[in-house]
């Protein structure tokens, strides 16, 4: 197999990307992605997003300084501190909220431990932005704007806090993961990894929001 030209990549991992959206997007309901919010689910939905952030950083700090080019390593490690910014802004909901901020990341799901497992044992910088920044993470937004959509009328503050900095700051660094990706995934070994990680980060991203969203109080 021979190198794809980068826009070619790029549009391949898209596709597959989406692929996978369109699948898990038709099962949510099934499994009640969907379902009437209630102060404790909305309180769950938050202790998730802790986790998720959280781990986003830690994965993400250890290839910072791998990154040869300084135009990409300084909104990288940006990157990594707006995502603690973001878990310490969800901690705090939490506790204003009298729940446990760290109840999820204590006790993880298996399925959701695994997701970040795989993403810990990824052995290149580009397999990581394959997976998590260009994979799974381009679905926040979209899941992001039903909860929004949802929570306002019970929760206002907590539609505040995603609608006005966690979706806006994602907006911000949307561009980092392609332009990586054009530029150290060049070869046709490394396209193949960054595929195979993508498409694995997605079947476990969707096996962890299954679980997440089955383990909600009734």
């Amino acid at each position: 197999m021979e190198a794809l030209k980068a826009e070619e990549f790029l549009a391949e991992l898209i596709s597959c990307r989406e692929a996978f959206w369109e699948k898990m997007n038709a099962e949510r309901k099934s499994y009640g992605a969907e379902k009437p919010l209630s102060p404790a689910i909305v309180l769950r939905r938050l202790q998730f997003g802790v986790v998720m952030e959280r781990k986003a950083a830690e994965v993400t700090a250890r290839w910072v300084g791998e990154i040869p080019d300084l135009d990409l390593q300084q909104p990288m490690s940006e990157y990594v501190v707006n995502e603690l910014k973001h878990t310490s802004i969800l901690r705090k909901r939490i506790a204003e909220l009298n729940g446990d901020p760290d109840a999820l990341w204590n006790q993880p799901l298996k399925e959701l431990k695994e997701l970040w497992d795989y993403h810990a044992s990824l052995e290149s910088l580009c397999e990581l932005i394959a997976s998590v920044q260009f994979g799974h993470e381009e679905f926040f937004p979209r899941t992001s704007k039903s909860f929004i959509a949802r929570v306002q009328s019970i929760d206002p503050q907590t539609a505040s806090v995603y609608r006005d900095t966690l979706l806006a700051d994602e907006a911000g660094h949307e561009w980092i993961a392609p332009e990586i990706l054009r530029r150290y995934a060049t070869d046709a070994k490394t396209q193949k990894k960054c595929l195979e990680a993508l498409k694995r980060g997605c079947e476990l991203f969707g096996k962890a929001i299954q679980s997440f969203n089955q383990s909600l109080p009734a």
